[in-house]
Formats: C-alpha cells, structure tokens, sequence
C-alpha cells in the first residue's frame, strides 16, 4: 500500500470514528484516553436525553388522544384516568431501568478504563430487517453499529473493506475506540 492512500484511509478512519492520534497513543499503553471517556460519555448522556424525549413525546400525544377519546365518549372517569398514568409510569420506569444498565456499563468501562487490542481484516455489512437497515463496521468477531448512513458511504467508497487493521476496544463494555491500518 503507497504511504500515501494509507495516510488517506487512516485519516478516513480516524473522522468516521473521532479519535486522533492521542487517541491511538493512550490506546496503545491499553487506556482509553480523556478525549474518549468524554465522548463516551457525552454520547451516553445524548442517548439518555433522546430516550426520556422520545418517551414524553409519545406520552403527550398519548394523553392527547386520551383526553380527546374521553371528550368524545363523555366518560370522565378518574379510574380511567389513574389507569393511563399507572400505565404511564410503569412504561417509564422500563425506560429508567434501561438508562440506568447502560450508565452503570458505561461507568464500570469508565473505570476500567482498558484498551484490548482486535487485530483482523474489516468488513462493511449491511442487515436488512423488514423495515430498516443496520449498518456494521466488523473486524474479528467484533461489529460496530455505524449510525449515520453517510459515514457507511465513506467507508465504502473509500476502499477500507478487506484491509488488515489493528482495531482498539474498550473493556468491558465493547466500544470502538480507533482503528489502524496495516502495511
């Protein structure tokens, strides 16, 4: 490979996945830098904030229709009433429980704070289900979801599928942290 295309994909790479090359020091030594528990972090906080909105969301157009199918039946009844909110708070505390696995995994990598090395060859794959697509990055046995759709595109075009890398894992919750191209 020319010294030049690899400089090309690995800078490819490194704006997909945000790390940098202090990034890939830290993560060399087996730790996950400050750079990288903060963006974890950060991402963690940002899931968080869009599961208690999306939940809100759905729970104030429930209690629209509610409201509105109440109005319209002429049943003003509290029971119903109390059995809507009962049905409301159950289905946040579900929510709740969820955050608070995933912060207490977050922490426990956050404190770990560990880098594993996964040396393989990547793979670019792309699920279908019977109404959406999820799309990986894969190396080894190990597979990250690649959210934004643009960077998949990048990814491909770019020609990185089938090289040798060496990839950087937080442990224990497994969490890509930067990948390098081999010779």
């Amino acid at each position: 490979m020319i010294q030049n295309e690899r400089s090309n994909l690995q800078a490819i790479l490194a704006e997909v996945f945000e790390f940098s090359p202090a990034d890939i020091a830290a993560n060399r030594a087996g730790e996950i830098s400050a750079a990288q528990k903060a963006r974890i972090t950060n991402t963690h906080y940002a899931n968080s904030r869009a599961a208690w909105e999306l939940f809100f969301i759905i729970f104030g157009l429930g209690l629209l229709g509610f409201s509105a199918e109440m109005i319209r039946t002429e049943n003003m009844g509290v029971k119903s009433l109390l059995t809507y909110f009962g049905v409301t708070a159950f289905l946040g505390l579900i929510v709740w429980a969820f955050i608070l696995y995933y912060r207490h995994q977050m922490k426990r990598t956050l404190r770990a704070g560990s880098a594993q090395l996964v040396e393989g060859t990547i793979q670019l794959i792309t699920e279908r289900g019977e109404k959406t697509q999820s799309r990986y990055f894969c190396v080894c046995n190990h597979r990250f979801r690649i959210d934004k759709y643009e960077h998949f595109v990048v990814l491909q075009q770019s020609g990185v599928a089938g090289r040798q890398v060496i990839a950087y894992v937080s442990s224990p919750w497994h969490d890509l942290l930067s990948v390098i191209l081999q010779t």
